[in-house]
């Protein structure tokens, strides 16, 4: 209990802060974009035209203005989802239990299209970072000491993309059902397999990547039941309890492909969605590596040159600290960040700026965060120009998205 009342006190502290400062950030910012509006509106309609959903209008410092701030690239996907269903096939890439959960809060908030629903997907996104901090907290409770489960979530929180737990996206929701199966994991009672399973289910439900939480399921199985010198003590009906809960993550990709089918005739048409319409497919690391390459040296101007550099520095940046930082997590941390990881570069952006997306997609990879608690505690100057660095680029990638102009 007194390990459960840290938690919430820790998350509320880190949650609360990170959400003045975005406010604070909100406000400042569309108050200065009526000075500016003119050349913003220019840049984004150059580069961006096709995402100018909601327009700032003639007053940005509007109160209508400044509650849309957030209204801005995938959450007007989401949005739509939620309202009209699957009408646009476009939309199919996006994973449905989003989707479902934002629009039963949007039709209690009047269900007004899209405010209703925007807005639901502010209020869950929010929610779901707040209970992700604190489940976060107790898992690293039980295994590091106070100082790291404290500095893991300023870095999480405050992390260059963490504006992302803010807006209307999948993170916060898929980031608390990764770290929740990691805890019942780590308790390990007989019916917590059910409950990993059931959470690796959701998790697949939001994205396919979810059901990777089966190998960290089966690597803490197997040190469970088949290494630890304790297995001869648990008999063979505890181990298939304990293993048949597994076949539930990857259930919840089945049931979306079921849903595809008998809806739309096509159980891959989110894949085709996302070739098509996206420009992603699954390619080897050597095709990846190309298109990065390629991304610098055929870039058309130095806009596309920094937003590639800037995907690129971010996911390398996340990709050093989970290969340096590799012996200070379980294994089972490990094996999950690589997975997600991997499967995460298969799917470059056939484009010139192949890593787009990239750092938001690792964003989820909490183990990056742990590490570098460990880090912080170990070393001050590391923790000061790391959360230096930190909040200096949330605050400006939040900036930039406010503004309308591609983040991640």
């Amino acid at each position: 209990m007194q390990q459960w009342k840290t938690a919430y006190k820790e998350a509320g502290r880190v949650f609360l802060l990170s959400r003045l400062l975005l406010l604070v950030v909100s406000v400042l910012t569309m108050f200065s974009l009526q000075a500016l509006l003119p050349f913003f509106r220019n840049q984004s309609a150059m580069l961006h035209t096709p995402y100018q959903v909601i327009p700032y209008g003639d007053n940005p410092a509007s109160l209508s203005a400044f509650f849309f701030s957030w209204y801005r690239w995938d959450v007007p996907h989401f949005v739509a989802i939620s309202a009209q269903g699957y009408a646009d096939t476009l939309n199919t890439a996006f994973f449905p239990l989003w989707p479902l959960l934002q629009r039963p809060v949007g039709l209690l908030l009047g269900g007004i299209f899209p405010g209703s629903y925007y807005a639901a997907g502010l209020l869950l996104a929010n929610l779901c970072f707040y209970c992700a901090l604190v489940l976060l907290s107790k898992l690293l409770l039980d295994h590091y000491d106070a100082v790291i489960a404290r500095r893991a979530l300023y870095y999480m929180a405050f992390a260059p993309y963490g504006l992302f737990f803010f807006a209307g996206y999948t993170e916060s929701l898929f980031m608390l059902l990764c770290i929740a199966c990691f805890l019942v994991l780590q308790r390990g009672q007989p019916r917590d397999w059910w409950f990993a399973g059931l959470l690796g289910f959701l998790a697949a439900l939001t994205r396919s990547s979810g059901v990777f939480l089966a190998v960290p399921y089966l690597v803490v199985y197997a040190q469970r039941f088949w290494i630890s010198s304790e297995q001869t003590k648990h008999a063979w009906r505890a181990k298939l309890n304990a293993l048949i809960p597994i076949a539930l993550i990857p259930l919840g990709v089945i049931i979306y492909l079921l849903y595809l089918y008998f809806t739309k005739g096509n159980a891959f048409v989110f894949s085709v969605a996302e070739k098509n319409d996206w420009n992603r497919h699954f390619s080897f690391p050597w095709t990846t590596a190309y298109l990065i390459v390629r991304g610098f040296v055929a870039a058309p101007s130095w806009i596309y040159l920094l937003e590639h550099l800037n995907s690129f520095l971010f996911t390398l940046f996340s990709l050093l600290v989970l290969g340096f930082g590799w012996k200070w997590i379980p294994l089972h941390y490990r094996l999950f960040a690589a997975s997600i990881a991997t499967f995460s570069l298969s799917f470059p952006l056939e484009d010139l700026s192949p890593l787009l997306s990239q750092p938001r997609y690792l964003l989820i990879l909490f183990p990056i965060f742990v590490i570098a608690a460990v880090w912080g505690k170990k070393s001050r100057r590391f923790h000061r120009w790391y959360f230096t660095g930190s909040l200096f680029f949330f605050i400006a990638f939040s900036i930039m998205f406010i503004c309308n102009l591609w983040v991640a």
